[in-house]
This record gives C-alpha cells, sequence and structure tokens, in this order.
C-alpha cells in the first residue's frame, strides 16, 4: 500500500535508510534521473554532487533536528561521478515504523527546479560581475527611489567620501547633503538635481566637488538615468554612479596651467608652432606664424610652397638642402633664413628648430617653430661693427697697453705728448739735472695768425698746418729731446743739454727755419712763422718744473709782443710786464672755478602757431659787479687759452639740470639746443661724457657751425657726430647761408635743422633779393626734409615776411630775449596754463 503511493507520486521519490544512507524504494520517476543505474541498495550519495553532499549531512544527520517536521534544500541530483547534474529541491521527513526496533528511515521528494536555480544562478553571476566591475571602475552606485523615499549608496560610493561601508550616512537629507557640497558649486548641484527630478536629460550627467570626510575637497562625476516614472513622467526613481575624478581633474588643471605658461611663453618669445606633411606640402600653423610670414588672411593651414615664394633667393637652396637632412629619431635641425615678409615686404631674418615625426600610418611630418631674430642679427652685426671699430681704434691702446693713459698723456691730432705728459716729463728732466751736469732748456712755440689760416682755409686746413708744425719739429728733434703740444697753435720742446745757452737759440732759429718752407694748402701754398719763448731750468726742489712752463710762457708772450718770428730768452723783467696783460686770462680762469657761466635760454616759436618748440641756450659771464657778459666779452679769450670746452661742458650741465627740473615740475619743456665749438666736437672725452648725464632721447640739439661741415673733419670729430647721433641728439646747422657748404655735403652730414644766419634776416624788410635768397634756403630745407628756423627776428614785419616763405621756426628780440632759467620756467608754466584754458 505504501510503495504504490510511493510509485504513483508525481514527483521522484525515494526511501533512505539514514544510518547507511542507503536507498531501499525509489519510485519510477527517481529511476528515471540516471536511467539504468537501478537505486536500490545503493547510497543516496551516489546521486548526489560531491559539493552538495554535506547538505544531505545537514539535512539528516543528527544536529539536522529531523523528524516527522519535513527538512528542505536545493541539491544538484545525478550520477556519480559525472552526472548529468539538474537543481532540485530535496524535502526529507522521518517514517514512523510501527516495530520499535526497525532503523530509521526518511522519506525524500525531489522536485526539479532546474530551469529556474540556473536562471538564478545566472542572475547572480552577473550581478557578481557587475558588482566586481563597478569596484575595479571605481564606480559608486546610488539609488534614488522617491516614491518609497528610499535611498542607496554602494560600498565604492562611501569609500570615496571616506563614509563607513555600513551604517547611516552623515547626512540625513538633501539639504544637509548639499552643505557637504562645495559653495562655488552648491547652486548649481542644487538646481541639477530639481532638473533631475524634473527629467531633463541635460542634468543626468555632470561634474562637482565635494568636501571629504577628512576636510579635503574630491571631484565627483555624477551620471545618472531615470528608470521609473510617476503618472505625470517625472522620474519617481533615478539610479546612477558617481566617480571621483579628482586626480583627472588635477591633472587637466595642471595641465591647462601649463598650456597657459606654454601659450604664455610663445606668445612673449613671439614664437611660431606649425606641422609640415611631407607627403601633401600642406602646413597647419597658428596665428604667430601667420604674424612673422605677413599673412593678413591668418590661414590656420595653407601650401609649404607659400612660405618657399617668400625666401630669399640666396637662403632657399640651403635651406631646403638643410630640412632635407631630416631623419626620424633624430637632433632636431636648425638654420637661419632671410623673408621678405608677404604683406609689407619687409625683409625679416628667421631662425627655425625642425624635427620629423613618423606616425603609425607611416605619414611624414615635420614638426617644428619659427621666430623672427630680425632685431638680434642687427645687434650682432652692430656689435660686429662696434668690435671692428673698436679693434680698429684700440691698435694703438694695445701697444701703449691702455686707451686712457695715452688719450690722457697724448694729443689726439697730433700724437705729440700734451701739456700733462709735457710737465711729467719736466719733472723728470729737473730731476735728472739736479743730480748731474745736464742742464734743462724749454722752448714754448707758437704758430703765428693761426686764426687767420683757419678763417682762410677752414678748420681742416688748421688742423693740417698743426700736423705738419708737429712733424717738423720731431723731424728736428735730437733723439733726447722731448716735442709736445701744449694745446691750441702751441707745442714745446725740452732739450737736455750741456755748455752755454746757444744751443736753444740755434734749435729755436732752425724750427723757424723749417717751419718758413711753403706748405700746400687746398689750392694754394703758406708759409708759416713761429714765436719762440725760451726758459732754461734756474732753480731746483718740487716746483721747477712749473717755474720753467710760467717762464717759457712770460718769454713766448714778449716775443709776439715784438712781432712774428720773433725769439724771446726769460727775464725777470719779462715777468713783471706779463703779470700785468694776465689779469684777464686770470680773470677767465677764476669765473670757470667759481661757475660764474650761466646759462640763458631764448625760446624758438612755430612760425604758424607761436607754440614754444625749442630752447636755444647761451652762455653768461656774471661779472663781480653782478653785470652779465655777452659771449663776445669771453670767446675769443678762452678760445685763445684752449678752455672753451671748459665753458661748454659747464653750460650743458647746467642745463640739462634744469631741463629736468622743468620736466619732473611737469612744464614738458620742448628741445634744448646748445652751441658746440670745433674743438668740443672734436675732443675725445666729449661721447663719454654725455653718456654720464643718461640724458632722455630727444632732449638735446647740438647747433654747428656751417665751417664744420665745411671743413674735412678729422676722425674724432666724425666718431663723435655718429655716436651724438646715437644718443638721440639731434644737429642743426648754425648761420646757415654764410659759409660755403654743398649740397652734397648736407646729404652726407643730414642736419635735422637749417638755422639762417642772423646777418641774411635782417635786411629782409627791404631787399626783395635778400627774401630770395632765405626763401631758397627754406627750399633747400623742405626739399630735403630739414626744419629751418630763422634767427634774428626783430619785428612783427620780419615774422610774417619769413614765415609766408615757409620757415618753420623763428627766435629773436620781438619774440623773446634771453632770460635765466627761473624765468624760462615761468613763461613755460604761462604758456601751459593758456594751453589748457
Amino acid at each position: 500500500m505504501a510503495f504504490a503511493a510511493i510509485e504513483q507520486s508525481p514527483m521522484a521519490v525515494a526511501v533512505v535508510e539514514l544510518d547507511g544512507r542507503t536507498i531501499t524504494a525509489s519510485n519510477r520517476n527517481f529511476e528515471a534521473l540516471t536511467p539504468g543505474a537501478g537505486a536500490q541498495g545503493r547510497s543516496i550519495l551516489e546521486w548526489i554532487h560531491k559539493d552538495d553532499q554535506p547538505l544531505l549531512r545537514n539535512l539528516v544527520g543528527p544536529a539536522s533536528g529531523l523528524s516527522e517536521r519535513e527538512q528542505k534544500c536545493e541539491m544538484r541530483i545525478g550520477r556519480q561521478p559525472d552526472g548529468p547534474w539538474r537543481w532540485m529541491l530535496v524535502s526529507a521527513s522521518i517514517i514512523n515504523e510501527s516495530d520499535a526496533g526497525a532503523r530509521r528511515r526518511a522519506l525524500f521528494y525531489f522536485l526539479d527546479i532546474h530551469t529556474q536555480k540556473s536562471h538564478e544562478l545566472m542572475e547572480s553571476e552577473r550581478a557578481r560581475r557587475w558588482n566586481y566591475a563597478l569596484v575595479s571602475s571605481g564606480l559608486g552606485v546610488w539609488d534614488h527611489d522617491y516614491r518609497k523615499q528610499e535611498f542607496f549608496y554602494s560600498q565604492t560610493w562611501r569609500a570615496m567620501r571616506g563614509y563607513a561601508s555600513t551604517g547611516a550616512t552623515p547626512f540625513a537629507s538633501t539639504e544637509q547633503w548639499l552643505q557637504l557640497v562645495h559653495p562655488d558649486d552648491r547652486d548649481f548641484v542644487a538646481h541639477a538635481i530639481e532638473r533631475q527630478k524634473a527629467g531633463d536629460l541635460h542634468y543626468m550627467n555632470f561634474e562637482y566637488r565635494e568636501r571629504h570626510c577628512d576636510g579635503h575637497w574630491i571631484w565627483i562625476e555624477c551620471r545618472g538615468d531615470a528608470v521609473e516614472y510617476f503618472p505625470d513622467n517625472r522620474p519617481s526613481r533615478i539610479i546612477g554612479t558617481d566617480q571621483d575624478v579628482t586626480d583627472r581633474k588635477n591633472a587637466e588643471a595642471m595641465l591647462a596651467h601649463t598650456r597657459q605658461r606654454l601659450e604664455m611663453a610663445l606668445t612673449t618669445s613671439r614664437i611660431g608652432v606649425f606641422e609640415h606633411d611631407r607627403a601633401t606640402g600642406i602646413v597647419s600653423a597658428d596665428a604667430r606664424i601667420c604674424e612673422i610670414y605677413g599673412f593678413d588672411d591668418q590661414p590656420e593651414s595653407f601650401d609649404i610652397q607659400r612660405v618657399f615664394d617668400l625666401l630669399h633667393p640666396e637662403d632657399l637652396k640651403r635651406t631646403l638642402a638643410r630640412s632635407a637632412e631630416l631623419v626620424a629619431g633624430s637632433e632636431p635641425i636648425s638654420a637661419e633664413f632671410r623673408i621678405y615678409r608677404e604683406n609689407d615686404g619687409a625683409m625679416r631674418h628667421i631662425r627655425h628648430l625642425l624635427r620629423l615625426h613618423i606616425g603609425e600610418d607611416g605619414e611624414e611630418t615635420i614638426v617644428g617653430i619659427n621666430w623672427d631674430v630680425t632685431e638680434e642679427v642687427r645687434l650682432r652685426q652692430d656689435l660686429v661693427t662696434a668690435k671692428q671699430l673698436a679693434e680698429a681704434r684700440n691698435f694703438e691702446l694695445d701697444r701703449a697697453k691702455s686707451d686712457i693713459e695715452y688719450a690722457a698723456l697724448h694729443d689726439y691730432l697730433t700724437a705729440l705728448p700734451n701739456r700733462r705728459y709735457l710737465e711729467d716729463e719736466l719733472e723728470r728732466r729737473a730731476e735728472i739735472a739736479a743730480a748731474s751736469d745736464l742742464k734743462v732748456g724749454l722752448l714754448q712755440i707758437d704758430i703765428d695768425d693761426f686764426k687767420g689760416i683757419n678763417s682762410s682755409y677752414g678748420h681742416g686746413a688748421g688742423d693740417r698746418v698743426l700736423s705738419h708744425s708737429a712733424q717738423t719739429l720731431l723731424d728736428m728733434s735730437k733723439h733726447n729731446d722731448f716735442v709736445a703740444r701744449m694745446g691750441g697753435d702751441e707745442f714745446a720742446m725740452i732739450i737736455s743739454y750741456e755748455g752755454g745757452s746757444d744751443r736753444l737759440e740755434q734749435t729755436a732759429r732752425r724750427i723757424q727755419l723749417e717751419l718758413a718752407k711753403p706748405i700746400a694748402l687746398n689750392d694754394g701754398r703758406v708759409r708759416l712763422s713761429a714765436s719762440i719763448g725760451i726758459a732754461t731750468l734756474k732753480e731746483e726742489g718740487a716746483d721747477a718744473a712749473a717755474a720753467m712752463l710760467r717762464d717759457s710762457d712770460h718769454a713766448l708772450k714778449h716775443a709776439k709782443s715784438k712781432g712774428l718770428g720773433q725769439i724771446a730768452f726769460y727775464t725777470p723783467s719779462i715777468r713783471v710786464t706779463d703779470t700785468a696783460d694776465r689779469k684777464p686770462a686770470d680773470q677767465l680762469m677764476q669765473a670757470i672755478e667759481q661757475n660764474d657761466f650761466l646759462p640763458y635760454y631764448q625760446p624758438q616759436y612755430d612760425a604758424k602757431t607761436f607754440e614754444i618748440q625749442g630752447i636755444e641756450t647761451l652762455a653768461r659771464w656774471r661779472q663781480t659787479d653782478g653785470s652779465l657778459g655777452e659771449p663776445s666779452s669771453f670767446i675769443p679769450l678762452a678760445q685763445s687759452l684752449n678752455i672753451m670746452n671748459m665753458i661748454d661742458a659747464s653750460i650743458l650741465s647746467q642745463a640739462l639740470e634744469d631741463h629736468r627740473h622743468w620736466r619732473e615740475s611737469g612744464l614738458a619743456p620742448p628741445r634744448l639746443s646748445l652751441n658746440l665749438s670745433p674743438h668740443r666736437l672734436s675732443d675725445p672725452a666729449l661721447v663719454a661724457a654725455l653718456q654720464r648725464t643718461e640724458l632722455p632721447a630727444g632732449t638735446l640739439t647740438f647747433e654747428l657751425l656751417e665751417s664744420i661741415f665745411l671743413d674735412q673733419q678729422d676722425d674724432v670729430s666724425a666718431y663723435n657726430l655718429k655716436q651724438i647721433r646715437r644718443l638721440g641728439i639731434n644737429i642743426d646747422v648754425d648761420d646757415f647761408g654764410t659759409g660755403y657748404t654743398s649740397i652734397t655735403g648736407l646729404l652726407k652730414v643730414a642736419p635735422n635743422g637749417l638755422k639762417i644766419a642772423r646777418e641774411l634776416v635782417l635786411p629782409l624788410t627791404r631787399s626783395h633779393e635778400q627774401r630770395a635768397i632765405v626763401k631758397s634756403i627754406v627750399d633747400i630745407g623742405k626739399t630735403l626734409n630739414i626744419r629751418v628756423i630763422a634767427e634774428g627776428v626783430e619785428t612783427r614785419q620780419h615774422a610774417r615776411i619769413l614765415t609766408d616763405l615757409g620757415c618753420d621756426a623763428l627766435q629773436g628780440y620781438w619774440l623773446a630775449r634771453p632770460m635765466p632759467a627761473d624765468a624760462m620756467e615761468t613763461l613755460l608754466r604761462r604758456k601751459m596754463a593758456e594751453a589748457s584754458a
């Protein structure tokens, strides 16, 4: 009866003796699990997967609690050892035996759940793999179910914020969580959450900063999507992932900073970057490349031939050959070449640095940079020129070991020792004479009427006379004689001798005879005469050399007082007479020492607007009685004493100081102009003195006499003129129209301005011929683009005529008289006030 019930059961059934796990009975359905195996008398374990056998022991073992109450578990049922295996729900219950001594048996039911279980396992495995993927990718999962008000956050989501893997989060609401968001992002995130709830797809992905539990900020990339909806189509459930992108954002910030610095470096250095596809010839370039080559259309790409067309013909072949040497992996190739810029045709010097890159597909790309080195090349050329000039001028420096020492001890024109060297040599000779029987004589030689030679033949001819005289004295001197130039047209010769002073007189006579031989000057021939003063060493001691110089000077003046070509020995009576004659010279020297030479200023006015456009600086001598001496009262004497340079330097220094004061007072003074004497122009120390003033460019104009341009300039004057222009100092020709300057001469010197001589301006009101002369000068200035200034404007009529003739600027008593610095400052202030009114 019981067996029949088992047999009719729709499930697989087996009766198992529990002590030995032996099958004592089974139905047809159980046998069908493993056809042909025969279950009777065999262990139930042979039908259970080895990994699931412990489950049987748990099900029917002593600790299972198996009784009449049914026990269940899931197992894989098949046939050892290889199956096949199917998942089944196994139920077991104790069979009540009537015989008290019978073995315990249990009734096993097997329900096939293989399909359902396989699906569950598949889903579990898929979930496990997905979880592993999420953990590996660093994605934290969040699930917001707004319908149920349930909010889930995965362990990774918590870990990236530093929260515990389980338990409550440190916030209980969205509002509290928003307080953890960076203040700069908080409003945006709140808005994004609201837009997510509204179903706005644009806000399903965004980035923000959130405070880590350690206190620092982390960047979060949030991605979400709606999976369930309310009836009104609003999302009721949004599931998404958060990813910590702090490292990426930091890298992006660092990259942006690096890119910004690189861009700034490229912009500052004006370096252009490009790529050139060798196969197609197409160049991709940035804006700086277009600027370098003058491409006004600013193309992002262009054919390389467009660049080749701009290369200087002499550089094209060399540059292409150099680029052809590029090999992948080699060092970059550098080259320099010239181009004619496309937009304006200007020639520029370009340097490039190239490297060859080969892509994965084998394409060859030249990556390179270009930058404009025109100014650098010009600087190099200037440095080379300066170096060549320095080497040329340092030839004598190398021989004498010191250019400064040589310049300090030698005359720049004749190369003879100068007065300082002469004084040192006299002291040395005096010391030798004191310790021996040698005697020392000093001849002081002055070229008669030298000023007349300058006036008649020009300063260049005067310099040739001085050089000729110096060479004559050198040719006549013996091996132990010392020849020097004392300054101006004065020379000296030291002679050490034995016996009487007859040799001194004989030498003086021979000097006069040699100098009297005719020399060629311009188109004529002249004979020179010389006055000579002679002194001998009379005393010993520290003042012996100074005494000789003083005595020879007295003797020379006495000789000149007797007429041309005279010789005079020093006697005490000569000194008494000469002392009275020295008073004007002493007064002049004293005035220099006491800074009694003052700058006075005369404005120059624009001929059309009568605005002040320049200020000429004039020298005045402040006398002891308070009166002012005009230049005519001291310039001839200063030139004869060769101290005009000292007066020029003093006036220049004071004028620049006044100009600086006016600038600092906000008066915006115009350019200063000063007269520069020929001697000052040929002074080797002029440029160094100007450089020390550090005057701003455009502050100063030097007015040079027309005769300076007419004469053949010496090397020093020519060099000084060039350096003066480099310092930003303008050059004007003073007293233009009184000499014989040619148009060629003007073109060679290229002055900035022409000052029409006062002698040509004064007769304008009564002479039409004079107006024609002035008009021709103005026309020359206009043609050569040279500003024309008229001085000597004494009346309104003068001003009107000169303006009609086309003069650019006017200067004269009718407009303003020369005035001291304080009066000039007052005038500038008044003009400024009038302009702003």
